[in-house]
């Protein structure tokens, strides 16, 4: 994934930045953001450095968002000595923290005004006192609440004394933030912006900025302007490099599973590039994403496993089908059920005519594979007749022509292949 480089570029950023401070990671879904996450986060252990991280979407169950970062922390700190100045300093901390979760009541005070109450930090502390029956009259209760916050920072602070000693500042990541109830997501940005603003903490929140924008306007309505809202708790942004495609599926085709079956059978090892070349291509044309590759190849292992090891297979047609039962799903079962509609499979994995544009020599591989594939002889002269009177449509159009010649008729393999030189 080439992923070495963005790491080793942001890293010494964010240990040495002026904190706190919040880091988006953008990326679209699926690309890849959790993986970079857990490569960074191997990339601070292997060089001696702490960092904690939260899965939002596993968490969005709780009523309070701070709950779960406060459990993060715990795990953490947990381990250090008690008499030591961060055990004692969390130690105390955690005593503090039934005073700062009776904060429901701002959630629900904000939706039911859509927003148009932009709250300060402390006057939420007050009516989230309030609406929790706190004894005794608003001000003290407002009072009480601040101090309470005070108290908390500063211990916290104490307590990332456990930080190795070339460690400046704490990295906290934040995952799958845009798939959380939209309620949750923004309890847990304002918590992070409120409670968590001291030193020597940085936030890396792994977002798809558009998909996050959409959730607030749920809560807030249509015309609500998620990216300024946003804005209010980013301090830097970082948009995540899409790796190759293909260096990304060749990858994954050459992990140890997929290389052995593919040693293991003769006949499969001259059928091994052409796999990739056709991963390739379909994942190009129908746009995957690295999370849609991924269970593309999970299914494709599946199907590997339930095949015997002796027996011959084309993987070129797995593919094929798995991506049009995944992008055409009605167009699969009627396949299923008659397979003389081959020919309107394979233009749809093409996706275009013949003339629009130069393709890739795996779609020939593949329409080849397809039509071999049927069973039904008498049919497949009707299948090359359509295939011939195709390349007599474009034999006197040079570009065309040298776009289809690709593609041929060979009656006698009983399939469309690649034309000889």
């Amino acid at each position: 994934m080439e992923r070495r480089a963005e790491i080793e570029n942001l890293t010494p950023v964010l240990l040495n930045a002026q904190a706190p401070l919040v880091l988006a990671l953008e990326a679209p879904w699926g690309g890849g953001k959790s993986t970079f996450i857990k490569l960074w986060r191997q990339y601070l252990v292997c060089n001696g450095h702490v960092s904690l991280a939260l899965n939002a979407w596993e968490s969005d169950f709780c009523d309070d968002p701070l709950m779960p970062l406060l459990s993060v922390l715990d795990d953490w700190l947990s381990e250090q000595r008690e008499e030591g100045v961060a055990g004692k300093a969390w130690k105390k901390a955690k005593t503090l923290a039934p005073g700062l979760l009776k904060a429901s009541a701002v959630a629900a005070v904000k939706a039911g005004t859509l927003g148009a109450l932009d709250l300060d930090k402390a006057v939420e502390g007050a009516i989230a006192s309030s609406a929790g029956d706190v004894a005794g009259n608003i001000v003290d209760s407002f009072k009480s609440k601040v101090n309470t916050l005070k108290r908390f920072k500063e211990l916290l602070a104490s307590a990332l004394e456990a930080l190795p000693a070339e460690q400046s500042n704490l990295i906290i990541f934040i995952d799958e933030l845009d798939r959380c109830r939209p309620s949750y997501a923004i309890e847990l940005l304002e918590r992070i912006k409120h409670i968590f603003d001291i030193d020597r903490l940085v936030f890396v929140l792994a977002i798809n900025r558009e998909q996050l924008g959409k959730s607030l306007q749920g809560v807030y309505g249509p015309n609500f302007d998620g990216e300024r809202y946003l804005k209010r708790f980013v301090d830097l942004d970082y948009q995540l490099r899409v790796p190759d495609v293909r260096a990304y599926v060749e990858a994954q085709l050459r992990q140890p599973y997929f290389q052995r079956r593919f040693e293991a059978h003769q006949a499969l090892k001259a059928e091994f590039s052409w796999l990739i070349e056709t991963f390739v291509w379909l994942s190009e044309r129908f746009n995957y994403q690295l999370r849609d590759i991924n269970q593309l190849m999970l299914r494709l292992r599946l199907i590997f496993r339930s095949i015997p090891d002796k027996h011959t297979f084309n993987p070129q047609l797995l593919v094929a089908l798995l991506v049009l039962r995944d992008a055409n799903p009605s167009l699969y079962e009627s396949f299923r059920n008659d397979m003389r509609l081959v020919n309107e499979v394979i233009m749809f994995l093409l996706g275009r005519d013949f003339d629009e544009g130069i393709y890739s020599k795996a779609f020939s591989v593949v329409a080849g594979v397809m039509v071999g594939a049927l069973s039904e002889e008498s049919y497949k002269d009707e299948l090359f007749r359509y295939w011939c009177e195709l390349r007599d449509k474009y034999e006197g159009k040079m570009f065309a022509m040298k776009r289809l010649r690709v593609c041929v008729i060979s009656p006698q393999r009983g399939m469309v292949g690649t034309a000889p030189s």
